[in-house]
């Protein structure tokens, strides 16, 4: 099977759940790439037809808000497509299955 056509089959509330994580690691320790990863989980349920609207509309209010603390800044030079890790994937696939 295909990690990253895996990936976007997860459901919102499985993306929602992963987002969650990384927002708490990045909470209490400042951890970048946690930031990072939460923002792009949360940027995918804003883009998913799948969720409720009100849903798609925090998403993207968080991850705007995320990207702009400063200490997100940092992973900012992170190349596209970094967040489809297979550790991610895994990672998020473990939690929801």
């Amino acid at each position: 099977m295909d990690v990253l056509s895996t990936y976007h089959e997860q459901a919102p509330a499985c993306m929602l759940s992963g987002a969650l994580a990384h927002l708490a690691q990045h909470m209490e320790n400042g951890c970048p790439r946690s930031a990072y990863l939460a923002v792009m989980l949360l940027e995918q349920i804003a883009a998913d037809p799948r969720a409720d609207r009100h849903l798609r509309q925090h998403s993207q209010q968080l991850a705007e808000i995320l990207e702009r603390d400063p200490i997100h800044t940092v992973t900012s030079d992170i190349g596209p497509g970094t967040h489809r890790s297979p550790r991610v994937q895994q990672s998020i696939s473990r939690k929801c299955a």
